[in-house]
């Protein structure tokens, strides 16, 4: 078996790479980063009324949309999590819950004159959704067959918690899901330290995990699992020990993250308070090409940003369709969070004004944001460049010119340094440029939505302050 010594040669030019790079200015004074996860970011979202955001909307021409829907409920806290949710039983505010979120599904429903949601992709996420009773889960899931026509729906996923899969409520929960159509869970394993794990606040071990796993597998799910690396307690050692064992396990999707301390949702994270012992830029960003390395030498590829398959038909269709395709994708629940063509809107985060709206028969939208044309295309750049490839002929079509003429100095630059490779059909990004992904989507972020003050970035070529002004988006002289 190699040691962490093995991989160090490797991840150190990596490294090496890197630095490089933020000489030029591509990566803020300290290495912190934000993830490019929506464009804008949901924290810049003005208030906004459902008929202010929503006013001018009308549906997709085949009527498909993605679905999220989200249960703000979890057994404790964990460090790392930036949103706001209930902990502990809750079991009356959770049958409260559901009851609400039926009406607000209904509430969509009628305000877009359709009698039934016809999904494309599914995701059911929090929290921990699958922290109800058997009984309430079940609930859920008749209601929502219901009011979702299943038939063109491509991939059914829940994001769950290990222990929610374990004993005897945990089977009763995976046959559930399996007869109402779910295929696909992501089980937040984070770890499988069990020193690392109490440092995350995790209410699971690596033998629960793991069990979790298996039982998984009974029931014939497609599986991914998530880990975190930079969080306190990891180690290149201890690192290299959790990612030669996730190798091993019966999955078909690994999903790396790299932690984030601060707040990117509406609620700062306890990591907040363990700063002075998150690992340096340099130990993290070692550890995140071990971690590569690792999955490399195993089969495991990078068939969709941060995440590893074997096969690429594993990977995330809702991630796929919502953050490549850009195609409209509608959430439910507290923080819901909906991407359509050409607008974005939030959920409220307060359980009592998410009642309260729909009692009054609106939707509980609380924000919102509907792009201009200049932000609408950089959107078309960011999140399909960080996440696979920029479609030319998408892109064209999306913004009545070709891409090709658009940030013209700032392309170059980027190929130049490595970062970016296009053919006749696509942009995306090299190897490099994946590794360091949200550092250069965010080169096409406006002045006014840049993560950090120019000041933070080296005067560079890379700074992305440069060449980004509208006439440089546009490709105006």
């Amino acid at each position: 078996m190699r040691t962490y010594t093995d991989y160090l040669p490797s991840a150190r030019e990596r490294f090496r790479a890197v630095k490089a790079l933020q000489d030029e200015g591509l990566i803020c004074d300290d290495g912190d980063f934000i993830p490019s996860v929506h464009y804008p970011p949901i924290t810049r979202y003005n208030e906004m009324t459902p008929d202010e955001v929503l006013g001018t909307y009308t549906m997709p021409a085949d009527g498909k949309v993605d679905i999220y829907v989200h249960f703000p409920f979890c057994i404790q806290a964990c460090t790392f999590c930036h949103y706001p949710g209930l902990v502990g039983d809750q079991f009356a505010e959770k049958e409260k819950y559901i009851g609400y979120l039926k009406r607000e599904i209904e509430l969509y429903l009628s305000r877009f004159g359709i009698d039934r949601l016809r999904p494309r992709s599914v995701l059911i996420g929090g929290g921990t959704p699958t922290f109800l009773t058997p009984a309430q889960l079940e609930d859920f899931l008749i209601f929502f067959n219901q009011k979702a026509d299943l038939s063109a729906c491509h991939q059914f996923n829940y994001d769950v918690d290990p222990n929610s899969l374990v004993g005897d409520d945990g089977l009763k929960r995976l046959e559930i899901m399996r007869a109402h159509g779910v295929t696909r869970l992501t089980i937040g394993v984070q770890s499988l330290n069990n020193q690392v794990l109490k440092r995350m606040n995790r209410a699971h071990d690596t033998r629960i995990a793991v069990e979790s796993i298996e039982n998984t597998r009974k029931y014939g799910f497609n599986l991914n699992i998530e880990f975190i690396f930079g969080h306190p307690g990891e180690t290149l050692e201890n690192w290299v020990e959790v990612m030669q064992q996730a190798v091993t396990l019966p999955v078909d999707e690994i999903q790396l993250y790299r932690l984030k301390v601060q707040a990117y949702g509406d609620r700062q994270g306890h990591i907040i308070n363990q700063r002075d012992e998150i690992p340096d830029f340099e130990q993290t960003m070692l550890m995140k090409q071990i971690a590569i390395d690792i999955l490399g030498e195993n089969g495991w590829k990078e068939n969709l940003r941060r995440v590893y398959t074997k096969q690429k038909k594993y990977i995330s269709h809702y991630a796929y369709n919502q953050c490549c395709n850009l195609f409209d994708q509608v959430g439910f629940g507290t923080t819901g969070f909906s991407s359509y063509r050409d607008r974005f809107t939030l959920n409220t985060q307060y359980l009592d004004k998410y009642y309260d709206a729909i009692d009054k028969g609106i939707l509980p939208i609380s924000r919102g944001y509907v792009r201009p044309p200049e932000q609408q295309l950089r959107w078309s750049i960011i999140l399909p460049l960080k996440n696979m490839d920029v479609k030319k002929a998408a892109f064209e079509m999306n913004n009545g010119r070709k891409l090709e003429h658009v940030f013209t100095e700032k392309m170059k630059n980027l190929k130049a340094f490595g970062l970016i490779e296009e053919d006749e059909r696509r942009l995306r990004l090299t190897d490099l440029g994946a590794f360091v992904a949200d550092e250069v989507a965010e080169q096409f972020n406006s002045v006014e939505y840049m993560p950090h003050d120019r000041s933070r970035y080296a005067q560079g070529l890379l700074n992305p302050y440069l060449h980004n002004t509208t006439k440089d988006a546009f490709g105006e002289e």
